[in-house]
């Protein structure tokens, strides 16, 4: 019985000395500073044990660090940085304004991550809005009329409505434009198809440099004149001045012409009868 008394008393002591060395191993921190049975702060998923760090995820899951999730599954198990589907990490803006990715979701924050050319942050700052339109000193927000009318802003972009947005007094709407019309029709600046008529600025006027004249007509500065002939430089002066001063040479050589005829006539007439007397 002593005998069994002294072996159990041994046994006792080699326990609790094996038990204060397991204790002490046991309080010795990591490498890192974390202490024994504790998860580590800068590796996720690691707990500090007996001095070494080891996957644990179970007892130090990656939600424990925002951004990290886990990759595989039982001892394979590890933490990887949380990753959106375009490739982008985790906490940073994507390539996409104004997308960051939270958590494996991209999120609007365009008051962090921007927005795209032509855009700015709208009120809430999660979301991008169109930056207004400017029609000459008019701001336009988007998606509606400019009070000049005819434009319309559209993505950011002043564009031509006129069938929503109506016309300006003096235009017309062709489409989704409005022009100035002369009466006939033609567009401003254009040529009318009555040759040698323009469109300017709503009147129709003469311009037979531009528009060109009708068959059988050649142009006499901007207006057309009628000829059988290609009319050289001197012919150009004198139709000029016809146009001046409504009278050409030409009709002054007629005039001499119907006033000295009868003249000539009887010189003629009164020759012939004096040879009649002689014979």
């Amino acid at each position: 019985m002593a005998r069994m008394i002294v072996r159990f008393a041994l046994m006792a002591s080699v326990f609790l000395l094996i038990l204060g060395g397991l204790s002490f191993a046991g309080t010795a921190s990591c490498a890192d500073g974390t202490k024994h049975w504790e998860c580590s702060t800068k590796f996720p998923g690691q707990v500090c044990v007996d001095g070494k760090l080891y996957n644990y995820l179970k007892y130090c899951p990656c939600s424990n660090f925002p951004g990290y999730v886990q990759q595989g599954e039982g001892e394979n198990a590890v933490c990887v940085a949380a990753k959106c589907p375009d490739g982008t990490e985790d906490g940073k803006c994507s390539a996409t304004k104004p997308k960051q990715c939270v958590k494996g979701v991209l999120v609007d924050n365009a008051a962090v991550c921007g927005c795209p050319a032509g855009k700015r942050p709208a009120a809430d700052g999660k979301f991008c809005e169109f930056i207004p339109c400017d029609d000459a000193g008019t701001s336009v927000p988007e998606g509606t009329c400019s009070p000049k009318r005819e434009k319309k802003c559209v993505n950011g972009i002043l564009t031509p409505k006129a069938t929503e947005c109506g016309c300006p007094p003096g235009k017309t709407a062709v489409g989704e434009k409005c022009l100035i019309l002369c009466t006939d029709g033609t567009e401003d600046g254009k040529c009318s198809a009555t040759k040698p008529k323009k469109c300017v600025n709503g009147y129709l006027l003469d311009d037979a440099e531009s528009c060109g004249c009708p068959e059988g007509q050649v142009a006499v500065g901007k207006q057309c004149a009628t000829s059988t002939k290609k009319l050289g430089k001197a012919d150009m002066i004198a139709a000029s001045a016809t146009n001046q001063t409504g009278e050409s040479a030409s009709g002054k050589a007629n005039a001499l012409s119907c006033c000295c005829l009868p003249t000539a006539l009887i010189g003629i007439v009164a020759g012939f009868i004096l040879l009649r007397k002689r014979d």
